[in-house]
């Protein structure tokens, strides 16, 4: 009986833990990329505080689970300072659901990040960027979007 305590508490554990993983370099973009070849890839930026992004944050995330068995992949990358991960960049992603490791930005010059994805980019928040199997950029959507608009754009690189 003690084991099966043990065990449930492993499980309890696993399922409310989040992963939230700092990207810092171009190199670890460039794994983040490599990881996504060969899938229609969505990167979206948003913060906790930055009310269009958590309006649009549900649709995304509905999105990943229609799409995550069709060769898709969703990146979040939060742009909360470091200091929030813990206190609210985790709790808000638990509270939707997010079963996936998920990024924030701690690059120590944001535009390094910015340019990375978009040397036209500002920085503004909701932004989404849509990649075919082949890394190539299909869309750039700033500003808070539908799931129709989303799902719009992926499925016309998945088939």
């Amino acid at each position: 009986m003690r084991y099966l305590g043990i065990i449930l508490f492993l499980i309890v554990v696993k399922i409310y833990s989040q992963d939230v993983l700092p990207l810092s370099s171009i190199k670890d973009l460039d794994a983040l990329k490599e990881s996504g070849k060969g899938k229609v890839v969505m990167v979206n930026f948003w913060a906790t505080w930055c009310k269009p992004c958590v309006s649009e944050f549900s649709s995304l995330v509905k999105l990943y689970n229609d799409y995550k068995d069709k060769n898709f992949m969703l990146i979040f990358i939060s742009v909360d300072v470091p200091e929030d991960i813990e206190s609210k960049v985790k709790p808000f992603l638990q509270s939707k659901g997010v079963d996936f490791v998920t990024y924030y930005n701690k690059f120590d010059k944001a535009d390094d990040l910015i340019n990375y994805f978009d040397t036209k980019w500002e920085g503004a928040v909701p932004s989404t960027y849509v990649y075919d199997k082949n890394w190539n950029q299909t869309a750039n959507l700033v500003g808070s979007r539908s799931y129709d608009i989303f799902e719009k754009e992926i499925v016309k690189d998945l088939n």
